[in-house]
Formats: C-alpha cells, sequence, structure tokens
C-alpha cells in the first residue's frame, strides 16, 4: 500500500539531502573572473552615522518627494573615522540626514587623490532584518511545522540562485541548462522538505518539471516569432561587455529567466491539483477517466487566478516604464512593436502557458498513476440503533 510504503521512508532523509546541498552550495568556489570590472576602481560603501548636521538649505519639493537643497554633514564611519561631507537631495535621491541617522557612504579614494565623500543612501540593514523577521514568523505561526520548512525551502532556493546560478552563467555557462538545473533542484529541495520522500512528491516533481519544459518551448517558439532575446534587454549594453570577458551568453539568458520566474506558479498547480486528485482517490474514485476530468475541472479555477498572478507581476514591473511611455506620446505602433513590449508579453504569456499546460498534464498523471494505487481500506462506522422516547411518547 502506498501510505506503508511512504511511512517506510526515513522521516529524516530530507533534511540530509537539502543539509548536503547547503554544504555544496557553501563550500562551492568563487573564481573570479579575469577581467577589469566595470566599477570604477577605488569607489568604497561604509556604514556611517550623522553625528551632527553642520548646515542645512532646504525647501519642500513641489512634486512630493520630499526636501530639496543641501545640507553640511559630520558623519562617523564604521572604521571610527570622522569625516565632512556635503548631502545634495533632489527629487530622485532624497537622503534627508538628520543626528543619528544610519547611512551608507561611498568613498571615492583613487590612487592619489583626497577620498571623496557622499551620501549614497539610507543604511536599510535593521528594517531588512525585521521584515525578514516577521516574514519568518508568520510563517512559522500560521504554517506550523509546513511553515518552517517552507522558509528553508525559500532560503535554501536563494543560496542556490546566488551561489550557483548567476557565478554559473556569468562565467559562460549555458543560460538553458544552468537555468534547468536551477529548476531541478529548487524544485527537489522544496517538495522534499514540504512533502517529504514520498512517490506523491516525486510524481509532483515530474508534472512541475514537465510544465517548466513546456513554458520553456513556448519561449523558444515566442522568441524566434517576435526576434527577441537577451540582445534586446535594457542592460544589454552592459552586459556585452562582460559577454566580452566572460563568455557570457547573452543571446539565450532570458530562456535561463523565464524558468526560474515561473517556477513558483508551476509547482503551486502541479502540487495543489495533484493533492486535490488523491484525496479524490482516497474518497473513493478509482476511474482513471474521472480523476482526469476532476482534474480539468478543478484545473480551471487554477489558472485564471495563477494567470492573473504572473500578467500583474509583469504589468507591475512594467508600470513606471510604460508611464513614462504614455508621457513621451509613443504612439501604439511604435510600443506594441517595441523590444521591452515585445519581451514582457513573451515573457509573461509563456510562464502563463507553463501553468496552464500543467493542469492536463497533472491531471493525466494523477489518472494513470493514482487509478492502480490502491487507496487504504476504510472501515465502515456502525452505529447502534438505539431509541429514546420523548416525553410525550413520541419516539425519535
Amino acid at each position: 500500500m502506498v501510505n506503508r510504503k511512504e511511512k517506510s521512508l526515513y522521516r529524516l532523509l530530507p533534511y540530509g539531502i537539502v543539509l548536503v546541498v547547503i554544504l555544496l552550495l557553501v563550500i562551492m568556489p568563487q573564481e573570479n573572473a579575469d577581467f577589469q570590472s566595470l566599477v570604477s576602481s577605488g569607489i568604497s560603501y561604509q556604514r556611517g552615522t550623522v553625528i551632527q548636521v553642520l548646515s542645512q538649505s532646504l525647501e519642500e519639493s513641489p512634486l512630493g518627494s520630499g526636501m530639496l537643497g543641501s545640507q553640511d554633514l559630520a558623519v562617523r564611519l564604521q572604521d571610527g573615522s570622522e569625516v565632512q561631507m556635503t548631502n545634495y537631495l533632489t527629487d530622485t535621491h532624497n537622503i534627508l540626514a538628520e543626528e543619528g541617522s544610519k547611512v551608507i557612504i561611498c568613498v571615492d579614494a583613487p590612487d592619489g587623490v583626497e577620498p571623496y565623500y557622499t551620501v549614497y543612501n539610507y543604511d536599510r540593514t535593521s528594517a531588512l532584518v525585521l521584515i525578514f523577521a516577521v516574514f519568518i514568523l508568520l510563517m512559522m505561526l500560521v504554517g506550523g511545522k509546513q511553515g518552517a520548512n517552507a522558509v528553508l525551502a525559500l532560503a535554501v532556493s536563494l543560496l542556490l540562485i546566488v551561489r550557483f546560478t548567476v557565478p554559473a552563467i556569468y562565467r559562460g555557462g549555458s543560460p538553458i541548462a544552468v537555468g534547468a538545473i536551477t529548476v531541478f533542484a529548487a524544485t527537489a529541495v522544496t517538495l522534499l522538505l514540504l512533502h517529504g520522500a514520498t512517490v506523491r512528491a516525486l510524481l509532483a516533481a515530474g508534472v512541475t518539471l514537465a510544465g517548466e519544459g513546456t513554458a520553456c518551448m513556448l519561449f523558444a517558439v515566442s522568441s524566434a516569432l517576435l526576434h527577441i532575446g537577451g540582445f534586446q534587454t535594457d542592460q544589454a549594453e552592459g552586459l556585452l561587455v562582460v559577454a566580452q570577458n566572460t563568455g557570457l551568453h547573452l543571446k539565450t539568458l532570458l530562456f535561463a529567466a523565464t524558468m526560474i520566474a515561473s517556477l513558483g506558479a508551476v509547482m503551486d498547480v502541479a502540487v495543489s491539483l495533484l493533492s486535490a486528485l488523491w484525496e479524490l482517490k482516497q474518497q473513493g474514485t478509482q476511474d482513471g477517466g474521472q480523476l482526469f476530468r476532476s482534474g480539468m475541472n478543478i484545473g480551471k479555477d487554477m489558472i485564471g487566478t495563477m494567470s492573473n498572478t504572473l500578467i500583474f507581476a509583469f504589468a507591475g514591473n512594467a508600470l513606471a516604464t510604460m508611464l513614462s511611455l504614455t508621457a513621451y506620446g509613443v504612439q501604439s505602433a511604435q510600443l506594441l512593436n517595441s523590444d521591452y513590449i515585445a519581451l514582457e508579453i513573451a515573457q509573461g504569456l509563456c510562464g502563463t502557458g507553463g501553468v496552464i499546460l500543467t493542469v492536463p498534464i497533472a491531471s493525466a498523471a494523477a489518472a494513470a498513476l493514482f487509478s492502480r494505487w490502491k487507496a487504504p481500506d476504510r472501515k465502515p462506522v456502525h452505529i447502534e440503533e438505539k431509541t429514546c422516547t420523548h416525553e410525550k411518547g413520541v419516539t425519535l
């Protein structure tokens, strides 16, 4: 029986596998590319505390961004030194300093030249730590053990992207291959932690990877039809310099981006749908055709919400750019045929297509496999018939 097979697996096996993955990512060597960095030499960033506002000339911005003008500040850097600098406030760079403010200082110190100090930004470290702590606390309070496992899975996935995905692509690895490995590893870690080393978790992983594959195939067709690739991104000019020195494959970079961006939604649909169909199986639904039809019916509701999730995510990211294009009076023919819109539409719709096609894939997989697995026997519940007499002699 399936339940006995699941119980026979070691409960600590998922945590052991995840621990091995974490150790491999931590000890993985990070080789620096052998070329001059795009950042100017001599520039560094230090944390600092404003110890005194020496003088300031400020006025309210008519656009509502805050105060405009300049401030003369005395700042103590993290190395203990005290320096003075002028902080210029504009609508786009509006860092209003007060005594005790925590800020990040840009130190421009070329060889043989007196260092020049500017206020780069607020020091948001403490606030970010607080936000993450609240997020983790909510996950654990609401989700309990599963919430804690979800936090661990998220942490491992982020570590995977930072320690493996970005460095591997940066050093000239194939974005498609690196993206596929990232998706496979993130899927395995997440499902192991959330659902254990079970046959159903393995099936969910297979369905997720199949859905990701369909999203990639859709993007391959769309990119060919729309004539788009990594060279059409906003960061293409800077990445071209990197590509000339590191072998970065800019052309296929968007394939990896599409796979990673759609993974969460595809996995959500796969796991949720398979769990629902397994519950139907537990309740006595034995026929494969009936399971498939039930999966398609359930999936119809998922498709609408998940599709909106992806589309609105891409639309939200593009909102500021759309406003800028509208302000410049960009014509519809120019807008619809721009590289930016083509990229956003292709990534959004192909990710959504992967979610949509995951529904029939999961339904077919459940119909083919669940119908062969014997559900646990459910003993009939015997209710003893008892009669009681009401005060007026009526039997209930």
